[in-house]
């Protein structure tokens, strides 16, 4: 009679192991596409951001955000201990899913706390939004 119990421990003690080091990998995988790896993932220049615009970029005094889906009239901007404008932007008026800069000029190294208020087109209503800027 042939034992074939050497060769089923085997395979056992192997794909014990193999299944343990396929999670592992999948585990590490999958942190590596949230950024959990990128030091410059980790620190968010916007928190917390503004809630009906789009961060998009910030560097040297340059917030780069991005329009929802609505169209918008008299955007403005003021913020804590500096001043601010909208650039590229024509009569204060944003279209859907525009982006748009906003310079800041601040000359401290604190946390910026930024207002922007608009004019949704269709309901007329004056909206607040708001975002501490880390600088």
């Amino acid at each position: 009679m042939i034992d074939t119990r050497k060769g089923q421990v085997s395979l056992e003690y192997l794909m014990t192991y193999g299944i343990a080091i396929a999670i592992v990998v999948i585990a590490i995988a999958a942190l590596y596409s949230m950024g959990v790896f990128n030091p410059s993932s980790s620190a968010m220049p916007c928190s917390p951001c503004f809630s009906k615009f789009a961060y998009v970029d910030y560097a040297e005094g340059d917030l780069i955000i991005k329009n929802g889906p609505r169209d918008l009239n008299n955007v403005g901007c003021t913020i804590s201990g500096g001043t601010c404008s909208i650039e590229g932007v024509a009569l204060m008026n944003i279209s859907a899913n525009q982006q748009f800069k906003i310079n800041i000029s601040d000359t401290s190294t604190s946390d910026i706390y930024m207002n922007l208020t608009y004019v949704d087109r269709l309901s007329t209503l004056t909206h607040t939004d708001t975002a501490i800027i880390h600088n």
